[in-house]
């Protein structure tokens, strides 16, 4: 690399807020539309389940607002890396936006938690039916009080194994400034260096990697395990039920297989390629911010996975839609029309006059 011209990484920032703004609105608009038709749209009911369905997407919305008024970043360097923003959101003093920083991370682990646990449901749904009481009434917010442990367990650890130290700001200081033009004094967040300048491993920093690492690992693990009984044993189980049910199983499934893909490629791959390179000290500069895109993006495509899968949910989109029209037509109708006619009057057929006019979807 040459030194007199050392690369600029300020382009990529502009990269990453604009798709994390991206992200914000994707995630929010089908986030809300994801809780609306769960709510009022879908007329099946899903037990327990009914939830998560709405509980999921709300968090997702909550993460990609934080998100969007931090514009978080990283940045890799050899064998450390920092995780920082330079945003000033609402006159935040710098210590408020790092507590701030660690709870989006805190968040994310949230995410990851509260998708392992869908899973189980899913497993428990066709595996251990009794199983399913720990879901109903109160006994649900024990697990909301588990995904929200989870969150503060990984934030807590960033915030206090990760602190910006002295040997973090020699060691990357100077490529702060020469890729991101900004300086130590403009940046709140956390940083790591794996070793020392002696080659020693600097385990302060690592027992957040640790942390990271049981709390990722043991969430991915229950994923995996759900995923592969219910792809060996499911369709053996499901026979015993209704066609009905065993429709709903089938998609719900569906859902799920793309719900453990869509994470594992923009939440598991990106986080371990941020907390694990350090480990190899090799000389590398990379802007390793823009996967933080992946993470805005997975609220939005989690949201479309149900709704695209779930018969129900399409059907209840298509009649939300109908009525939308039904009631803009209606709205629109010249003045005259009311004359001989009610607001909800039918054509021949006995439809909406806004049926009629649409054709069917």
């Amino acid at each position: 690399m040459n030194s007199e011209n050392p690369i600029s990484y300020k382009d990529w920032v502009g990269y990453a807020q604009i798709m994390a703004q991206i992200g914000f609105v994707s995630s929010t608009f089908f986030g809300f539309l994801l809780i609306y038709l769960t709510m009022f749209g879908v007329t099946r009911s899903f037990g327990s389940y009914k939830n998560f369905l709405i509980l999921f997407p709300a968090v997702g919305v909550f993460f990609a607002t934080v998100e969007v008024v931090l514009y978080p970043n990283v940045y890799s360097h050899n064998a450390g890396y920092i995780y920082y923003s330079t945003a000033r959101p609402f006159g935040l003093e710098k210590e408020s936006v790092t507590k701030l920083m660690a709870l989006y991370a805190g968040v994310f682990a949230s995410t990851v938690s509260i998708l392992a646990i869908q899973f189980l449901y899913r497993y428990w749904a066709i595996f251990h039916t009794t199983n399913l009481i720990y879901f109903k009434g109160l006994r649900f917010f024990i697990w909301v009080f588990y995904a929200v442990s989870s969150g503060i367990l990984y934030a807590v650890g960033l915030f206090y194994f990760e602190r910006i130290d002295d040997y973090a700001i020699k060691y990357l200081e100077k490529d702060m400034i020469e890729k991101y033009g900004v300086d130590f004094s403009e940046i709140a967040g956390q940083a790591q260096v794996a070793y020392d300048e002696n080659g020693s491993l600097r385990w302060w920093n690592l027992c957040n990697t640790i942390n990271n690492t049981a709390i990722l690992f043991f969430h991915f693990s229950v994923i995996t395990y759900c995923t592969i009984r219910m792809c060996i044993e499911m369709e053996a189980k499901i026979q015993l039920l209704s066609r009905s049910l065993r429709t709903l199983h089938r998609q719900f499934f569906k859902t799920l297989v793309l719900q453990i893909v869509t994470p594992t490629v923009t939440l598991f791959f990106p986080i371990s390629v941020i907390i694990y390179l350090p480990l190899f000290d090799m000389e590398i500069d990379l802007p390793t911010g823009v996967l933080l895109c992946a993470f805005t993006l997975y609220p939005a495509l989690d949201s479309t996975i149900v709704m695209f899968v779930v018969k129900d949910y399409r059907m209840a989109i298509k009649n939300s839609f109908r009525n939308w029209l039904d009631k803009i037509y209606q709205f629109l109708r010249p003045a005259d029309s009311h004359n001989s006619a009610d607001p909800t009057s039918t054509g021949h057929s006995g439809q909406p006059l806004a049926v009629l006019r649409y054709p069917p979807l």
